[in-house]
Order: C-alpha cells, then structure tokens, then sequence
C-alpha cells in the first residue's frame, strides 16, 4: 500500500473519500488549520516535569542496556 496526502477542497471531500473507499483505500481525515498551528509554549513546571520524564526514560534506557544498575523495589522501599 502507499500513503498520499492531498489538499482538496472542503465541498468535494465526501465523493473523494467515497471513491478511495470502493477502490479498497482508507482515507484518514486532518484539518489543515490543526497542522498549521503552532505548538503551545510550555510553563515552567510542564518543562521541569517534561525533563524529569525524559531523564527517567533515559535511565531506564541504561538500565536495559546493562550500563547502569537499578535498585530493587525491596532497596526502594527500605529507603522510605
């Protein structure tokens, strides 16, 4: 199967998706005024929280590559 991505005019989109659909296509439907947003900014604590996440998936990451070594759910515990 191949991907296309078209642009077409709203009044015509519903006798195109009926074409690609009895031609055996699925047609996944996008708004091109979503994609052409901009992404929000992020407050601080969305950023802090955002690297704290990707620093933990980082370390998992090692941990799955033997580089580093984790601690037992045991040794966690008995910390607290």
């Amino acid at each position: 199967m191949t991907t296309l991505t078209i642009e077409i005019p709203e009044k015509v989109q519903k006798t195109l998706t009926d074409l690609v659909e009895q031609l055996g296509g699925k047609v996944i439907k996008t708004n091109s005024k979503e994609l052409d947003k901009k992404p929000e900014k992020l407050s601080r604590k969305e950023k802090e929280y955002l690297k704290g996440l990707e620093e933990a998936v980082e370390f998992v990451n090692l941990h799955q590559r033997g580089k580093v070594k984790a601690k037992t759910i045991d040794q966690f515990l008995n910390e607290l």
